[in-house]
């Protein structure tokens, strides 16, 4: 999985940009087909904002996008955040795709009950 880490209004230091990858990518063990992921730093300029760092994740799947956005008064406690959101969306779509061919083959009708009454007396 590619990630890429850019800022707007911010500088992101290599610090910053190794701690957001080494949290983020957890969210590729739980589910495998991830192409790529884009994380955004920005921070308000504003001064009555307590929280003035904002972290937004872009996760591109096979067809699906999952995004996460979150704020805190640093960018450790808003990546931490970010992750967290993020691991809840990427369950959550883990358990719609595995649990949905089981549920249709659960709701089939049995072989037996297919036949006509005509062709099980025989």
């Amino acid at each position: 999985m590619r990630i890429t880490v850019n800022g707007t209004n911010l500088d992101v230091t290599p610090r910053i940009r190794d701690e957001a990858i080494a949290k983020l990518s957890r969210v590729s063990r739980m589910f495998d087909r991830f192409i790529d992921m884009e994380v955004v730093f920005s921070e308000e300029t504003n001064p009555r904002i307590e929280e003035r760092v904002r972290c937004e994740a872009t996760l591109h799947a096979k067809g699906q996008y999952l995004r996460a956005s979150a704020t805190g008064p640093d960018p450790l406690t808003a990546i931490d955040r970010t992750e967290a959101k993020l691991a809840r969306q990427v369950r959550k779509l883990k358990t719609k795709l595995v649990h949905k061919p089981r549920l249709d083959a659960a709701q089939a009708p049995p072989a037996a009950a297919a036949l006509p009454a005509d062709e099980m007396t025989g």
